[in-house]
């Protein structure tokens, strides 16, 4: 006669706590590795600038500069440190180019969103197709046809001329981030509106932008980011 052990209620329970408390323990000690190592670049250039040899601490193998200074600091703000005579300019521009690239870039594709996904066009799904195809194409294909637009604009050594080649390579993905949160959103809200006598601008303004705020703090970030990488690439 075989005896078939059934396992209790308890027992069950204290199973499940078992592996839940290994799970939460192997995530945790998952999640501070995975923070170490993503803050470890950051605390070596803290290193770094707190170093007064200029950077040798870097391959001293230290986890602490021996006699720490803020003089690398001081001479950035003074624009005293080696290449940066220009410093207050240069960040200056950065700000400017990353703000308006960033507005630019909310401003089209969500107006391009906007007719294509709320406007109900023929073709609008043509747009984001074409948009997306340029992204095909290799940049560096791209320089010499671009710089030629912009010496018959007038453009060349000018900021505008950096914003426009921003705003071109970030509103595709835009476009098509802001359709398909769009997509989401009920079309009745829209028609509703309309029945009430508002104007599509109205619908835009008072019923689309406020919904699509988490998109277009994505598509913001986005922009904000590719800023950062185009003008930090060699």
């Amino acid at each position: 006669m075989t005896v078939v052990s059934v396992p209790t209620p308890i027992s069950r329970r204290s199973s499940f706590r078992t592996r839940r408390v290994l799970l939460d323990t192997g995530s945790a000690v998952l999640g501070v590795v995975l923070l170490i190592w993503s803050l470890f670049p950051i605390y070596n250039m803290f290193l770094i600038a707190l170093d007064p040899e200029e950077g040798e601490i870097e391959f001293a193998g230290n986890l602490w500069t021996p006699e720490p200074s803020l003089d690398g600091f001081l001479d950035v703000i003074k624009q005293k440190a080696r290449y940066l005579e220009d410093f207050w300019r240069q960040f200056g521009n950065s700000i400017f180019i990353g703000l308006l690239t960033m507005v630019l870039t909310v401003l089209i594709g969500s107006l391009a969103s906007f007719a294509v996904s709320r406007l109900r066009l023929s073709r609008g799904r043509l747009l984001t197709d074409l948009a997306l195809l340029t992204y095909m194409i290799p940049a560096s294909f791209l320089i010499v046809p671009y710089y030629r637009i912009m010496h018959a604009y007038g453009l060349t050594d000018n900021l505008w001329s950096v914003i426009a080649a921003q705003v071109t390579f970030a509103t595709p993905f835009a476009i098509l981030i802001l359709q398909l949160y769009a997509s989401l959103v009920p079309l009745e809200l829209d028609d509703s509106a309309l029945v009430d006598g508002a104007s599509p601008i109205q619908v835009y303004l008072r019923i689309y932008l406020p919904l699509m705020v988490p998109a277009l703090a994505v598509v913001a970030i986005y922009a904000l980011l590719l800023v950062g990488w185009l003008i930090r690439r060699p």
